[in-house]
């Protein structure tokens, strides 16, 4: 693929950047002067996520790609590349999440195992190799992961989710590793009970059915809003973080302390 001259300005990839999390992840960055692409894969809802976050002048670009295959990953980065010039950054945020990440393990389908691993694991393999691939060649960039804190903690009914963050946490121990000497940097942000308009379950049962043992209280005092992960991840993006790799920041008000 041949890879246009560079059009000036960081530009970062974010996908599932245009709701919850990502989205102020992507706020942030247009407030720093960032130029942001977004992924989700309907076109036409990129589009219009596009539009709500920075308004009709532009400066978000949509991309609609399914990230849970090979093809949509190579998509999306390329597209970025082709419209924006380049790749600074990628925010691989986008996961299956709350209800539809859970079953009970003794009933969890093969279709289940594979909706939640192929997004939130095999997409960030993908998406991180195909952004590293000109990451490397330009011998800068910077990969950040979305992991959570039930990398650390088991959750009910969520064998396939668990699995799927501790694997994005030990992916971004090795490729640290691997790509420190081409100048990528590879951190990841563990969140903990974030607010992002849909029920908590990652920290509170269901009510009919929680044994009351895995319920914790967050000690800070509140739930997390999704400008709390925006702040950790434009840190770990920064120049003040240009000795930082290979790290899990878990941002949880104090969850997972007891």
């Amino acid at each position: 693929m041949s890879v246009p001259a560079p059009s000036g300005g960081r530009v970062a990839l974010v996908t599932g950047g245009g709701t919850g999390i990502g989205a102020a992840i992507s706020r942030r960055f247009l407030a720093e002067g960032t130029r942001v692409v977004i992924c989700h894969e309907d076109q036409r809802l990129s589009d219009e996520l596009a539009e709500a976050l920075a308004g009709r002048d532009g400066g978000v670009v949509a991309v609609g790609a399914d990230l849970a295959t090979a093809e949509g990953c190579r998509e999306a980065v390329a597209r970025t590349i082709e419209t924006c010039g380049r790749i600074d950054v990628l925010v691989n945020n986008a996961a299956v999440t709350g209800r539809p990440a859970l079953a009970p393990f003794v009933e969890a389908s093969d279709e289940h195992l594979d909706l939640v691993i192929d997004l939130n694991l095999k997409g960030v393999f993908r998406c991180s190799r195909e952004a590293a691939r000109f990451m490397c060649d330009a011998g800068s960039g910077v990969i950040v992961n979305v992991a959570s804190v039930g990398a650390y903690a088991a959750q009910q009914h969520a064998a396939a989710y668990v699995a799927s963050k501790a694997g994005v946490v030990g992916l971004t121990r090795s490729l640290a590793f691997e790509l420190a000497p081409r100048g990528v940097r590879v951190v990841a942000v563990a969140p903990g009970d974030i607010d992002v308009g849909a029920r908590a379950w990652t920290a509170k049962g269901e009510p009919d059915s929680d044994p009351g043992w895995w319920t914790r209280k967050i000690p800070i005092g509140r739930r997390g809003v999704p400008a709390d992960i925006a702040g950790t991840v434009s840190f770990l993006c920064s120049d003040d973080a240009s000795y930082l790799t290979g790290q899990t920041i878990t941002v949880d008000g104090g969850l997972l302390t007891y």
